[in-house]
């Protein structure tokens, strides 16, 4: 794990995306309290953050790494896989079909976070997570 604090404000963290979800909630809720989010928001963020780990765990089959940062008017979390195998910008934008088994993780991060985008390059796919500070 990474991390830096600057005199701006600003902080950052990294770890790679293992098989214990726990332990990386645990340290996105350890990274944030420095944050002040309210309760609610802190636990919509890091449950945004644990289902796109998720994601890379289910779906890319490769090392992912979760990078997490905050100023003095957001978090980010940006959560990357090697894979690149997501590539639609819009995924999760509608609500699964009821019934469905899968494909709530993305649309559940759209709820709960301020912002969600998608970004993939050459290098694999970055699922960004922003939620706003009070």
């Amino acid at each position: 794990m990474t991390e830096g604090a600057r005199g701006d404000g600003r902080r950052m963290s990294s770890f790679p995306i293992a098989g214990d979800l726990a332990e990386m909630r645990r340290r996105t809720r350890e990274f944030l309290a420095p944050a002040a989010l309210d309760e609610f928001r802190e636990m919509n963020f890091v449950l945004a953050v644990s289902e796109a780990a998720n994601n890379v765990l289910d779906h890319a089959g490769t090392d992912g790494l979760v990078t997490l940062r905050y100023d003095d008017h957001r978090v980010v979390a940006e959560v990357r896989d090697e894979a690149g195998l997501l590539t639609d910008a819009g995924t999760g934008l509608v609500a699964p079909p009821t019934g469905a088994r899968r494909g709530y993780g993305l649309w559940l991060m759209r709820q709960v976070c301020d912002a969600v985008e998608i970004l993939h390059d050459p290098a694999g796919s970055t699922v960004r997570l922003t939620m706003l500070r009070p």
